[in-house]
């Protein structure tokens, strides 16, 4: 009976060590809430993925889907802060994420204003909205909401790092 609790325990503890390890599979080419450095405390709203064609409209950048592949792989997650500010991140996997961002710059900028920065970021204005976008290696990112224009620049320039640092991926 006992040596049947120790196995028991040490298979629990065993678990228990893998789950610690972070072995529970790749990483997500999406932020946490707690990348979002600004002083305000953020929470997860809504984690979703698909394609391109499947993105809400209201997360389409300027309202235009020929800025990525219809069948392109893309994660999106919406972040709120305690004080109601809210963050939406789109992750485009598998793309020609230059095609990506000079699509961005052109169809943003026909509906409205677009400025490129450093980062390299594009920085688009329409409609009252402001849509940040940003690239990796293989992927193109889209961050909006309604924080502060730099607010957005900083996220989109962390959502960036974060992908070099998870790597290259269809995820």
């Amino acid at each position: 009976m006992n040596r049947t609790i120790v196995t028991l325990i040490m298979l629990l503890c065993a678990g228990c060590g893998t789950a610690a390890r972070g072995e529970t599979g790749p990483l997500s080419p999406l932020l946490e809430p707690g990348q979002l450095k600004d002083g305000r405390t953020w929470t997860v709203a809504a984690t979703s993925h698909g394609t391109w064609r499947e993105l809400d409209e209201s997360l389409v950048p300027c309202g235009n889907r020929v800025i990525a592949p219809m069948e392109a792989a893309t994660r999106w997650r919406s972040f709120t802060a305690t004080d109601g500010t809210t963050v939406t991140q789109v992750v485009v996997s598998g793309v020609d994420a230059m095609d990506a961002f000079k699509a961005f710059y052109a169809e943003c900028g026909a509906v409205g204003s677009v400025d490129s920065v450093t980062g390299p970021k594009n920085i688009a204005r329409h409609d009252g909205e402001v849509e940040v976008a940003a690239m990796s290696k293989d992927r193109f990112i889209v961050i909006g909401g309604t924080a502060s224009d730099t607010q957005l620049q900083l996220f989109a320039e962390t959502a960036r790092t974060h992908l070099d640092a998870v790597g290259t991926g269809t995820g």
